[in-house]
């Protein structure tokens, strides 16, 4: 039992620690740029909350892979289990020009808010 408790914390300890850890990064983020101005402090809000949503759907896109390499692993289909991860690779990289350009050029993320906010 308690082996198994042991195994169980050395899985769930460095999760949990990174997630404390992205908890304290998200907090330091709020008070630093709180102090700048309620402004600065909703366009930043705004920001991380653009990302997070653009970064989970290429997350959730790209979790596919896993089980379908799985699949092929468990079928003894090591060629079909190499197509499998390069399709993955390629569409990460696919999935990665955007969230690239609309977090890095200002004025992709720009432009794409005053559309978003544009008046009808």
């Amino acid at each position: 039992m308690f082996s198994e408790l042991r195994a169980t914390v050395a899985v769930a300890g460095p999760l949990a620690a990174a997630n404390l850890a992205q908890m304290a990064m998200g907090f330091t983020n709020t008070v630093v740029v709180g102090s700048l101005g309620s402004a600065a402090l909703a366009a930043a809000g705004l920001g991380a909350s653009l990302y997070f949503t653009i970064a989970m759907v290429c997350s959730g896109v790209l979790t596919a892979v896993a089980p379908l390499a799985a699949h092929a692993i468990g079928a003894r289909d090591d060629r079909g289990a190499g197509r499998v991860a390069g399709a993955g690779l390629v569409l990460a990289a696919l999935l990665a020009v955007p969230v690239v350009a609309f977090s890095v050029l200002p004025c992709c993320a720009a432009s794409w808010l005053r559309l978003r906010t544009a008046a009808p």
